[in-house]
């Protein structure tokens, strides 16, 4: 895909963003699609930091423009941050292995918020492997076999759970 359907993808993703900020800014997100629903209760547990406010808030008038921030030398996307959040809540509803591993987190100690950065960490390597090229279908299913397996080890290990616990903070350091 060439730059300018990049640019008209994202022009699009920015007026969708805007729509579902404005349900949550207005207390419709009920109103959303499911989908909607996970994107915009992530959306509203981050609108307190200043860089994801502000990626929703002008997300419409970028039109296009990639919208990232240096965080510890890394550049990143308070916006991705947000959608990994989203994802791991459409996990937790939809996926079993995925809900026990969010509530044993959450039954040790880990706050809700604190057990998706985790989970969403586990999420993002998946996320990582499948898109990799020329990925056969046997690497697929690895892939997701070695998600499961650290979901599952999440459930079962404390010394795993603890240990990513402290790997994965809890708190949003720089996108405040």
């Amino acid at each position: 895909m060439d730059d300018s359907k990049f640019t008209e993808l994202r022009r699009l993703t920015g007026r969708h963003n805007k729509l579902v900020y404005e349900a949550v800014k207005a207390g419709e997100v009920a109103e959303l699609s499911p989908e909607d629903q996970a994107w915009g209760r992530a959306m509203g547990e981050h609108m307190h930091l200043k860089h994801v406010h502000n990626a929703l808030e002008f997300a419409d008038l970028r039109e296009g423009e990639v919208y990232e921030i240096e965080v510890n030398g890394h550049v990143v996307s308070p916006l991705a941050h947000v959608a990994m959040h989203a994802a791991v809540k459409g996990q937790v509803e939809a996926d079993p292995p995925v809900r026990a591993a969010f509530e044993k987190l959450t039954a040790t100690g880990a706050s809700a918020h604190h057990a998706e950065h985790v989970l969403a960490t586990l999420f993002a390597g998946l996320y990582f492997d499948l898109g990799q090229p020329a990925l056969t279908d046997a690497g697929v299913e690895k892939a997701r076999a070695r998600y499961y397996q650290k979901i599952k080890k999440v459930t079962r290990d404390a010394v795993f759970r603890k240990k990513l616990l402290r790997q994965f903070p809890a708190g949003h350091v720089g996108f405040d």
